[in-house]
C-alpha cells in the first residue's frame, strides 16, 4: 500500500517536472531566435536607443514573452517619450496580456498627448468594439479617418463593426471602400464573402476568388467557397473544391463530412456518402453528426443494424442527441 501511494505521488511531481522542462526548452528557442540575438547585440553597444528597445518589445509580442514586451516598451517611452510609435507597441503588449483596462487608459492618454495618432485612434476603436460600444467605436474611427480618410483599415473595422450590429447594408458599403483603399485586403474580401455567402449570393464567389489572389494558402476561404458552391447545388465543383483542400489538410474531417453529404442528399449514392463519413469518423472520433449521418445512410440502406450501432454512438457522445433518438424509434 505505501508503494503504490508513493508512486502515485511521484507521477504528478514527474510530469510537472517533464511539463517544465519543455517550457524551458520551448522558452530557450525563442530567446536564441536570431533577430533577438542580433537586436540584444546592438543593444549592448548602444544601450540608450529607444528605437531598439521599441523592436525588442515587438520581438517579444511576436514570441509571446509580453512582460518582456511591456518592460521594454517601457523603457522605449521613458528614453523618449515624443514618438507615439512606442506607445502603441506597449497598447500591442497590453492587449496581448488581454489587459484591456491599461490598454485603455494608455490609449486615453496617447489620444490627448497625440490627437492625429491614427493608429491610437483605431486601436481604441478596436478597444470599444471588442466591448460592445459600438458607437463609440464608430467615432474613434471616425476620428482617425478625419485626420486620413485613405485609411483601409479604418473603414474595414467600420464595416465589422456594422457587420456585428446589424446593419449589413452599412457593413457591405464600408468593407467595399476598405477595398477600394487597399486592393490588397485580404479580410474585407473575406468578410464581404461571408456576408454574400449568408445569401447564397454567387457574388460571394468572386471575393473569395480576390482572397486567394492575395493570399493563395487562405484555407478559409478556400473552405467557404467550398461550402457555397455546395449550398447553390454545384456539387461536382464544391467536391472538388473539398477535395483540393484536403490535399493541403488532410485533417479536414468537415471537408468529409460535407462530401458525404453531397454524397447522400444530391447525388443519392449512399455507399460514397458513408465511405466519406468514415474518413470524417477516423479524423474526429468524437464527431457526433458524422455517426448520425452515417447511421441515416445505412438506415437508408436498410442496414438497421450497423444504423443502430452508429445511432447509438452518437447518443454515448451526446446522450439527449435528439435525431439519433429519433432514428433507434424508427428502426
Amino acid at each position: 500500500m505505501a508503494l503504490i501511494f508513493a508512486t502515485a505521488c511521484n507521477n504528478p511531481d514527474k510530469q510537472e517536472l517533464e511539463a517544465g522542462n519543455a517550457k524551458a526548452d520551448s522558452l530557450s528557442i525563442k530567446l536564441n531566435l536570431p533577430e533577438l540575438k542580433s537586436v540584444n547585440a546592438e543593444l549592448l553597444k548602444d544601450p540608450g536607443n529607444a528605437d531598439l528597445y521599441n523592436k525588442r518589445a515587438l520581438i517579444y509580442i511576436s514570441i509571446k514573452e509580453f512582460s518582456g514586451a511591456v518592460n521594454d516598451a517601457k523603457r522605449a517611452i521613458k528614453i523618449d517619450s515624443t514618438l507615439p510609435a512606442y506607445y502603441n507597441t506597449l497598447v500591442d503588449a497590453y492587449f496581448s496580456q488581454n489587459n484591456t483596462r491599461q490598454a485603455k487608459d494608455l490609449l486615453e492618454i496617447v489620444e490627448k498627448k497625440f490627437p492625429e495618432n491614427t493608429e491610437a485612434l483605431l486601436k481604441s476603436a478596436e478597444l470599444y468594439f471588442l466591448v460592445r460600444q459600438y458607437q463609440k467605436a464608430i467615432d474613434q474611427v471616425n476620428k482617425a479617418l478625419k485626420v486620413d480618410a485613405t485609411l483601409a483599415k479604418g473603414y474595414f473595422l467600420k464595416g465589422s463593426i456594422y457587420r456585428e450590429s446589424g446593419d449589413t447594408a452599412r457593413a457591405i458599403s464600408s468593407l467595399e471602400t476598405a477595398i477600394e483603399q487597399d486592393n490588397q485586403y485580404e479580410d474585407a474580401y473575406y468578410d464581404l464573402g461571408i456576408i454574400y455567402a449568408a445569401r447564397r449570393s454567387p457574388i460571394a464567389l468572386e471575393y473569395y476568388n480576390n482572397v486567394l489572389r492575395v493570399n493563395p494558402g487562405n484555407e478559409d476561404a478556400r473552405y467557404a467557397r467550398a461550402k457555397l458552391l455546395q449550398d447553390v447545388n454545384k456539387p461536382d465543383e464544391a467536391i472538388a473544391e473539398y477535395s483540393a483542400l484536403l490535399l493541403k489538410n488532410k485533417k479536414c474531417d468537415i471537408c468529409y463530412y460535407n462530401m458525404g453529404a453531397i454524397y447522400l442528399e444530391m447525388k443519392k449514392d449512399n455507399e460514397k456518402a458513408i465511405e466519406h463519413f468514415s474518413k470524417a469518423i477516423e479524423i474526429n472520433p468524437e464527431y457526433v453528426g458524422a455517426y448520425f449521418a452515417r447511421g441515416y445512410s445505412y438506415s437508408k440502406m436498410d442496414k438497421k443494424d450497423k444504423a443502430k450501432a452508429d445511432y447509438e454512438a452518437c447518443l454515448r457522445i451526446s446522450p439527449n442527441y435528439e435525431a439519433a433518438l429519433e432514428g433507434l424509434s424508427k428502426l
